[in-house]
């Protein structure tokens, strides 16, 4: 059963094309990162699928009905962002229940717990480190129990065991709740180690020229050997394929 379909047929930004003829279909609880090069409209593609965008030719899916058609849209959407975009005038608690519809704070206070901010309840943003605010912004993520989960480079820019930390957090509580995932990074050891699929987008206009499968055992972290392995043998067999081009050794 698919959950998600998109037939992007041309997004543009007056006559630059940005996507063309962009076409995948998804289905319930997978996690499929987004790969390509800079400018490839990965950004672009996720604001057009939460509806922060709705000018393009196409059309998106949900369950089969066109989503944001007459304000019908996903019931439970999460973000996140490469920054955290927290409330600084709010607690984390209140950062977390700010976006509940029926503000449950054990719920909010658990998920606090599972990313390691169970001490930090009534700390302020501007007292946590970098890490601790996307760990808040990964937890705010949850809290609605999304079904589409929209995340936008979230760990880019951090040091690698934090890095590993939020990539840990975030595969606990994937395989808890099983949100149709979506994740755009530029690092394709991160996809490797996170992904059910990869699909790889192409140069500007961007269009989906690789969808690979990653058959790997889970749990996984970006050093395990397997990953390194897998990362080898795309790296051999298509070695443009980050810059967007699809070009078999």
């Amino acid at each position: 059963m698919k959950q998600l379909d998109v037939d992007i047929h041309a997004k543009r930004f007056g006559d630059h094309t940005v996507l063309r003829e962009l076409r995948f279909s998804a289905a319930p609880g997978e996690f499929i990162a987004l790969v390509g090069p800079s400018g490839a409209g990965k950004s672009t593609l996720l604001h057009l699928i939460a509806g922060l965008d709705n000018q393009f030719t196409g059309s998106i899916h949900w369950n089969g009905q066109p989503l944001y058609q007459g304000n019908q849209g996903v019931e439970r959407l999460g973000m996140m962002f490469q920054e955290p975009r927290l409330m600084p005038w709010l607690s984390c608690l209140d950062n977390i229940r700010l976006v509940q519809p029926n503000r449950d704070t054990d719920k909010a206070v658990t998920l606090l717990r599972d990313v390691g901010l169970g001490d930090f309840l009534n700390a302020w943003p501007n007292q946590l480190s970098g890490g601790m605010q996307r760990r808040l912004a990964l937890a705010r993520a949850f809290v609605v129990a999304p079904q589409l989960l929209l995340m936008d480079e979230p760990f880019v820019s951090l040091d690698m065991p934090t890095g590993d930390r939020l990539r840990d957090s975030l595969q606990s509580l994937w395989q808890r709740h099983k949100p149709l995932v979506l994740f755009v990074t530029h690092d394709l050891r991160e996809a490797l180690s996170l992904a059910d699929r990869i699909l790889f987008l192409s140069a500007s206009p961007g269009h989906i020229i690789l969808d690979f499968k990653v058959s790997l055992a889970r749990p996984r972290r970006r050093e395990d050997p397997a990953v390194t392995a897998l990362q080898e043998q795309l790296d051999k067999r298509y070695p443009s394929l980050l810059s967007g081009r699809l070009q078999h050794e």
